[in-house]
Order: C-alpha cells, then sequence, then structure tokens
C-alpha cells in the first residue's frame, strides 16, 4: 500500500511508451540528450546525470562533476534507484536499485520558447535508505503549468556513513551526509539547467515526504543550500536532531569490523551488495535507543552547521515560504492503557499525569477511538513521530518572520478505509476525477501548485487557507472537503515541547 501509487504510475509508464515519440535534444551539463514527446506537448526526459557514478575511489566522497559523454545521451528509459535492501514494501526499487544512481528526471508540460516556468524538485521518502523519485515523473502535477523534476540520492550505509578517516581526508573536516550532498548537487544541476526545459532557476521549491521532508528541513539549514530554492513544501517530516558528528564516526569502524576489514580503501573496494548486507548488522549505538543500521544525517559542521533550535532561534533558516503537514494517523498504535501510559511516561516525562488527563486516560480505561485520529495510542505515537515536529517547525518558522501554510490530512487514498503514512500522495501526484467533488477529491494538487507557482497555496477559487499564526491555524482536508481548524494538536504538543 505505502509505494501503491507510485508503482501503478511505472505500470502507466510501460504502457504509454509505445506511443510517445522522440523529444527534440536538449544540452545539459555533460552533453546532449533525447528524451519523450508526450500526446499532450508534454515531455519527458530519464536518467539524466547530475554527478558522476559515485563508485570505486568516490564511494563515502562528495558528489563530483557529470562525466561527460559524446552523441546524444538515451533519456527514454527509467534508471535504476539506489542500492537499497528489500524491506517488503520496496520490492521493486530493490530489485532494481544499485550504487551508480545519482540521476534526475524531468517532466516538462508544452511550453512555447522562452517560457520560464515554476520548478518543483521532488525528495523522496523510505526512511533515507530506500525508495525512488522515478514514479512521480509519471504523475499528472505538470500539467498545472510546473516542471517538476524528481531525484534519485545516496541510501543508507552509502549515504551517511561516517568515519575518522573520512573526516581527514574531507577538505572540509567532515564525513557523513553524502545524501543531502547529493540532492544539493541536484539543485544546482537545476540551476544550471533548467531553463533548457522552460523552467526558471529562480522559481524553484522543493517538495518532499516522509525521509524526503525530513531531508528538506536540513537543506532550510545547510548554507551549502542557500539560494538554489525559493520556497519548500513537506509532507509527513519535519525537523529532527541530527547525530553529533562523533556519534556518527562510530558508524565506520563498526562496519569495517563486521567486515573484518582494516581501513576505508578495502571498504571502498569491498562489493556494494556485501556492504549493504553487512550493514543491517551494525550495533545499537550505547545509550542511544535506536540502532546504527538507521543510518542517518550528522551535524558535521559543514553541511550541517549547528543544531536546529539554535538555527531557528537565530533565524538563520532559509528565509523562504513553508508548506507542511501531516496525515491523521501516522502511526497507528492499539496498545492497551499500560501500553499507552508507558509511552506517555517515557516522553512526557514528569509531565506525564497531564498528558494523560489532555489525552483523555481514565484509570485503567482508555476513549473510545476518536473517528479522525483513531485510537489513543494512535494518537499518542503519531504526536510524538510527526504531529509534533511539524507542529514545532511550523511555530518556529512563523516566530522567524517566514509565511507558513500547515495542513493535516485525513482522507484515505482512493480504495483504502484507513489514512495511511503516505495517504495525500495520491492526491498530490494523481489527477481529480472531472466530477469529483473537494471532499471525494481533496484539491491539494491544486494547492500544492499554486505554492510552487507562486509562494502561496490560494487562488483558482479554491477554499481559502489562512497563514499559520501563533494560533496554530491548519488547512483540516477532512473527508467532507477542506476546513480551517485552529491551535490543532496545539495543547498536546505544546505540552511535550515544554517537557523535552
Amino acid at each position: 500500500m505505502r509505494k501503491a501509487f507510485i508503482w501503478a504510475g511505472f505500470v502507466l509508464a510501460a504502457a504509454a511508451i509505445a506511443g510517445v515519440t522522440c523529444a527534440d535534444e536538449v544540452k545539459v551539463t555533460g552533453g546532449t540528450i533525447r528524451g519523450l514527446d508526450q500526446p499532450d506537448g508534454s515531455h519527458l526526459y530519464f536518467t539524466i546525470p547530475y554527478a558522476a557514478p559515485p563508485v570505486g575511489a568516490l564511494r563515502w566522497r562528495p558528489p563530483a562533476p557529470v562525466v561527460p559523454w559524446s552523441g546524444v545521451r538515451d533519456a527514454t528509459a527509467m534508471g535504476a534507484p539506489c542500492l537499497q535492501a528489500d524491506e517488503g514494501w520496496n520490492k521493486a526499487d530493490a530489485a532494481k536499485s544499485q550504487e551508480d544512481c545519482l540521476y534526475l528526471s524531468v517532466h516538462t508540460p508544452a511550453h512555447a520558447a522562452g517560457d520560464k516556468l515554476p520548478v518543483m524538485v521532488w525528495i523522496h521518502g523510505g526512511s533515507n535508505r530506500a525508495g525512488s523519485g522515478y514514479g512521480t515523473a509519471w504523475s499528472s502535477i505538470y500539467a498545472k503549468g510546473i516542471v517538476v523534476v524528481s531525484i534519485e540520492y545516496r541510501l543508507g550505509v552509502f549515504g551517511f556513513l561516517a568515519s575518522p578517516e573520512l573526516t581527514k581526508e574531507s577538505a572540509h573536516h567532515a564525513s557523513g551526509n553524502y545524501a543531502l550532498m547529493d540532492q544539493i548537487a541536484a539543485l544546482q544541476w537545476v540551476r544550471d539547467n533548467i531553463a533548457a526545459f522552460g523552467g526558471d532557476a529562480t522559481k524553484v521549491t522543493i517538495a518532499g515526504q516522509s525521509a524526503g521532508a525530513i531531508d528538506i528541513s536540513m537543506l532550510l539549514r545547510s548554507p551549502l543550500a542557500r539560494g538554489l530554492f525559493r520556497g519548500a513544501i513537506q509532507e509527513s517530516g519535519a525537523v529532527q536532531p541530527p547525530r553529533s558528528a562523533a556519534d556518527n564516526e562510530k558508524t565506520g569502524p563498526a562496519l569495517m569490523s563486521l567486515m573484518h576489514l582494516n581501513g576505508l580503501e578495502p571498504l571502498r573496494a569491498a562489493p556494494a551488495a556485501e556492504v549493504l548486507k553487512a550493514a543491517a548488522g551494525l550495533p545499537s549505538l550505547d545509550g542511544k535507543d535506536r540502532s546504527l543500521s538507521w543510518i542517518e544525517a550528522s551535524a558535521d559542521g559543514w553541511v550541517l552547521t549547528a543544531p536546529a533550535n539554535d538555527l531557528y532561534h537565530n533565524g538563520d533558516q532559509a528565509p523562504v515560504p513553508l508548506l507542511l503537514g501531516d496525515n491523521s494517523r501516522e502511526v497507528p498504535m492499539d496498545g492497551d492503557a499500560t501500553a499507552v501510559r508507558g509511552l506517555i511516561a517515557k516522553v512526557f516525562k514528569a509531565k506525564a499525569p497531564d498528558a494523560e488527563r489532555l489525552y483523555g486516560l481514565d484509570g485503567d480505561r482508555l476513549p473510545p477511538p476518536d473517528p479522525i485520529l483513531g485510537s489513543t495510542g494512535t494518537q499518542v505515537i503519531s504526536d510524538v513521530i510527526f504531529h509534533c515536529p511539524v507542529y514545532r517547525e511550523a511555530t518556529w518558522q512563523v516566530a522567524s518572520g517566514q509565511p507558513v501554510w500547515r495542513y493535516e490530512f485525513a482522507v484515505p487514498q482512493p480504495g483504502a478505509t484507513d489514512v495511511a503514512h503516505n495517504a495525500e500522495l495520491a492526491y498530490v501526484f494523481g489527477a481529480a476525477p472531472s466530477a469529483a467533488s473537494f471532499g471525494a477529491w481533496p484539491p491539494v494538487q491544486d494547492y500544492w501548485a499554486n505554492f510552487v507557482k507562486t509562494g502561496d497555496p490560494n487562488g483558482g477559487g479554491l477554499p481559502v487557507w489562512p497563514r499559520m499564526g501563533q494560533t496554530g491555524t491548519v488547512m483540516a482536508f477532512m473527508p467532507s472537503g477542506p476546513v480551517v481548524a485552529a491551535d490543532y494538536r496545539g495543547p498536546q504538543c505544546r505540552l511535550m515541547m515544554s517537557a523535552q
């Protein structure tokens, strides 16, 4: 279910290729490419390199410049996702994945020479260790008059491994965060090349879901990404505290030990499949409730220079409009009162009694499930992992004077009965049936396209979506249609923030 809509796009792609013709040749960094003309006048280009293959001596290094090619490069076939293990939901991505993966796709609507269309750059989710962005190239949002760019970036151990040796060889005395460097390199490619596709490099919005949204929260804070975008969309992901550089540097030696290798060069020379397999066995960090195998970003002093709260409190994040939110039942949890109390005690600490009252716990009884938010356990865990990090980042942005539009999504994907972690994606990337009401088909694609075009989701006869103020105003996409709600999850999130 998690990526069903994207893989439906792959099926449509296979069926559609037979009915399209080769597009005009386009000159980009490295050479000339040729893509696909679509029947509606739009153009598709796949597997465009934005950096050199990160293999061999380039493994665990910042992205290197594109390797030039001669002749015309075929950009009509989808490339490989970045190397990843099969976790079930990503089976199709994992089967095709490979280490040589620093490519992007472009879908541009019909346009005239000299047009300067707004651009949306999509950063896919998947816990930063799985997934791909290729399916979004076949979405319908381009038809709203925007150029859609979807990027691949190094995942898991290949995207975030750090070690003292890697830090020592770095000109910036930093290691890890290669995935974020990839994303920045892709944005630099967009800056330098998107005009050739009818796009405007000064009107770029970065957008992403889940881990892609968390990455965007880091791009907002990275000095290396400054000036490469003018707006950001974060779906079901917000500011998370990165690991310290010292903690992250433990991942490299731990991996070498698991693989019985001595030094960085043998690790770089090891077969990629063996590295991926070994990474799954990395141990837990001392005192941390997470495994090293959950490879992640770190405050390396170069890509990420300071903790998020310091940057936001100082107003040092990118000064751009932000649209962000999450889904009503992001994480299901149907535990009994004892389990829910245990989670509340862990998160709210000394303020756990206040939290229990706020969530309606009464002795050993849980209140009945909320028709929108679900069981009490689902409410608490969804607040902890999604709702409150989103609330925190949104309030920080508002306090710094940036325009913020926050949403809550409570509509299942077509054919589903529950609001899953990725429920909104079907509506962001799928076209509404012509007769669909705002309740049957939430108009998120129109809001998102407006935001990409203008930095404001409003317009085109849509219900007015107010900017978020100190009261926490959100646009709630409900089964009956979009409605404005005030202070959504505010009491829970303010209590949680005060307890941490």
